[in-house]
């Protein structure tokens, strides 16, 4: 028996130039392109024993294009450009505000001078604010490196070791001059000249295949008629406008192919339809633009087959017979093979390895994988030994950030290790492994629905995405009109009724409703809330109307972005619960502040329970005090998980280790060793714990000392949590940052007794 594993990398992004202006409003196809679009190829080609699909969505190809060939801008790259000494106050706080957005522990804390402009950027922030001349905040040696750390700690490793003066520079560390800053950003474009060749090579030379999506990431099923909602989740809440344009779904699908062609010289085979979303008129509309085969998620499997994917304790499906196999799915007009995602493996590289040792997160991915061989030889269903094939497909451009090297050594110890396996076991292209299979069965019904909870819910299901869907509706009806209009006196549509049809066309990506609704948090939601509004403005401009005033208001919920700053506000009053890790009584955490955190995967989703169901923070005189509730749901069954608070500008943390099922449970607070941000404190560097009090039981409960964490005179306490199941996956809230919670300072009665 052959099995053949197949991984496919999503490599996406919104088209995020700003019609209004001209420039991109948002970095990251240059920072992903310096990171991860050029380097994986790389990665991928000293391991020819492993063979990869790679998913290039056309509006991340065409915006790559623009800054190669074309000179394109973004705000960041353009106010970094800039002298520190002529900037602004609204630029440095732009600076301030935008010039974090990296994942703290693996790309700010390693770098002291980068960690220690973290640190004191909520302050600088606050003296900016004071400040009624000048700039502000930080003096201009300070927003030189910060500039320059932003953009060199974007780098992949592969990069900045090649090149002698990134290497020198990364070196360096602080104290860099305009001239370096600027070798940096000249540097970035030149490394964003290499992603379309080395995908090129990867397609060419080494194997690979490169596969595509529709245009600007549009939910294809909805664009078709978003009534298809009901077909995924039955009793789902609907815009009260209705959205059926099933032509501009064909024009995204065929638009996306011209572009694919036009850079790569030859037709995808492959869709990854956006977000995983099927219905039977997309995957009909698949096959008749001339796609081979589409991908999607197991969920829609099981929808299809009527029952669930089961798996033992390990995440080994117990009956893998059915599951690893592609499906043809017959549409009145033909039929297009569609492969299953392995939810489970495929988020085990996403969400999980990058909290393992390397080598352990390999042994374990090739573990499953020979587990599963082991249990699909042994079954009796007398299948053609070429037909099993197991996906694994996910995100391409975001996980790595979470490894502590870009998933450099995780990569190629995986790598390594995949292609010396058995003979038996290939790893080969999607394509490949369709050519060899001899029978594809029929698919028993074709469901609807995305890789997400098998519905459309994030898209569809929130008042934010109605508002969206609805202005949508409104200007695509009027365009229609006017085509129309145009199409019945026999003329031909005009230039600017394209340009309306175009801009119509980025609106109904996907990424803005992503942001909409509370699924999802990002600092930078009103910048995705407006490029959607400026698109569908820019159309109706286009076709020679007023735009609605309605269009400047902004669809985002202030109240919401507020909320989502990570700012707790001090309790009602002081509290003094008893810590015996049991709910005494409803009023001990009454006054408390409640945080239910947001889930903080940014442009990934994680389906399933989170472990944090909400946590309380108050304070009394003398004490900080903590409550964490965790999901019942997600811990069931689970033995050992890790709890820590971390408190940056203290440098302590708090450590815990629970037991959901014996309710063993033992912690320590820790000093951690230097403000460089090493996160390993000295052996000799545990306190007595005996004056923090903890306690495990249905909550935790906990309460320190003030001045344990010496914040008796401080207005704000500063903390993050992570929680961490044994040798799996955890949890970081805030996924960014830290909570920023408001201490009782000098006057807290005095103040309470006035509200």
């Amino acid at each position: 028996m052959k099995l053949r594993v197949c991984f496919l990398w999503h490599m996406h992004q919104p088209y995020y130039k700003d019609p209004e202006t001209g420039s991109y409003i948002l970095p990251w196809v240059r920072l992903h392109a310096i990171k991860d679009y050029a380097a994986l190829p790389v990665i991928f080609r000293g391991h020819p024993g492993v063979r990869h699909t790679v998913n290039l969505v056309p509006s991340l190809l065409v915006q790559v294009k623009d800054y190669v060939e074309n000179g394109a801008d973004d705000v960041f790259l353009s106010v970094s450009r800039k002298n520190a000494l002529d900037l602004t106050k609204e630029e440095n706080e732009f600076l301030l505000r935008n010039f974090f957005s990296a994942y703290a522990p693996t790309m700010i804390l390693p770098q002291p001078r980068y960690a220690e402009l973290f640190r004191r950027h909520e302050s600088a922030l606050r003296s900016l604010r004071r400040s009624n001349r000048g700039p502000g905040g930080y003096g201009a040696s300070e927003y030189t490196d910060l500039a320059t750390l932003f953009n060199l700690t974007w780098f992949h490793p592969l990069f900045r070791d090649e090149d002698p003066e990134l290497s020198r520079l990364w070196r360096k560390g602080s104290g860099f001059t305009e001239r370096e800053k600027n070798y940096v950003l000249d540097h970035q474009i030149q490394v964003m000249g290499r992603v379309i060749d080395e995908y090129r090579k990867l397609s060419r030379d080494d194997g690979g295949e490169l596969s595509s999506s529709p245009m600007y990431h549009p939910i294809l099923p909805l664009l078709i008629d978003n009534r298809s909602a009901l077909d995924a989740l039955p009793g789902a809440a609907l815009p009260a406008l209705p959205f059926s344009w099933p032509a501009d779904a064909r024009i995204q699908l065929e638009r996306g192919r011209e572009v694919f062609h036009d850079l790569f010289g030859s037709d995808p085979a492959g869709l990854w339809p956006s977000e995983g979303s099927i219905s039977p008129a997309a995957l009909e509309m698949a096959s008749e633009t001339g796609f081979r085969w589409a991908a999607t998620d197991e969920i829609l499997l099981a929808r299809a087959f009527g029952k669930s994917v089961k798996r033992d304790h390990d995440g080994i499906p117990i009956d893998p017979d059915w599951i690893y196999r592609p499906y043809a799915a017959v549409t009145k007009r033909g039929s297009i093979p569609v492969f299953f995602r392995d939810h489970y493996l495929s988020d085990l590289i996403g969400f999980e390895y990058s909290r393992w040792d390397a080598h352990d997160a390999a042994n374990n991915f090739i573990h499953n994988i020979k587990r599963i061989y082991d249990r699909l030889s042994s079954g009796k269903s007398g299948i053609s030994e070429n037909e099993y094939v197991i996906p694994i497909i996910l995100d391409g451009e975001n996980a790595w950030e979470y490894f502590h090297d870009s998933g450099v050594a995780f990569l190629n110890i995986l790598l390594s290790k995949l292609g010396k396996l058995s003979s038996n076991i290939e790893f080969i292209t999607l394509s490949d492994a369709l050519d060899g299979i001899k029978e594809i069965r029929e698919l028993p019904s074709i469901p609807t629905g995305s890789w997400i909870d098998g519905t459309f819910h994030i898209w569809i299901g929130h008042r934010e995405d109605h508002a969206a869907w609805e202005m949508l509706s409104r200007a695509r009806t009027l365009m229609e009109s006017k085509s129309r209009f145009d199409s019945e006196k026999g003329k031909p549509e005009s230039p600017d009724l394209q340009k309306a049809r175009d801009y119509l066309l980025v609106a109904e990506g996907s990424d803005w409703c992503w942001w909409y609704g509370d699924d999802h948090y990002t600092p930078h939601g009103p910048e995705f809330d407006r490029l959607f509004r400026h698109n569908i403005k820019a159309a109706y401009k286009a076709m020679g109307v007023i735009p609605p005033d309605s269009i400047d208001i902004p669809i985002i919920k202030s109240d919401r972005i507020v909320q989502e700053k990570n700012e707790i506000p001090a309790p009602q009053s002081y509290i003094q619960p008893r810590i015996d890790g049991v709910v005494t009584s409803y009023f001990e955490w009454n006054s408390a502040r409640k945080v239910v955190p947001a889930p903080g995967f940014g442009t990934m989703h994680r389906a399933g329970h989170m472990l944090l169901s909400c946590f309380y923070y108050g304070f009394s005189e003398d004490e900080i005090f903590f409550r964490f509730d965790l999901d019942n749901v997600a811990v069931e069954n689970l033995h050992d998980i890790e709890l820590e608070i971390l408190f940056p500008l203290k440098s302590i943390k708090f450590h815990s280790n629970m037991d959901p099922m014996s309710r063993r449970f033992h912690y320590s607070i820790v000093k951690i060793g230097d403000p460089g941000g090493r996160m390993s404190p000295p052996e000799d560097s545990s306190t007595d714990p005996d004056n923090v009090r903890a306690a495990y039981g249905k909550v935790l409960e906990l309460a320190i000392p003030a001045d344990e964490l010496e914040c008796r005179n401080d207005k704000r306490l500063e903390f993050f949590v992570t929680i961490q199941i044994a040798e799996s996956f955890g949890e970081r809230w805030p996924i960014y940052g830290a909570f920023s919670a408001e201490l009782p300072g000098k006057n807290f009665t005095e103040r309470m007794w006035q509200v």
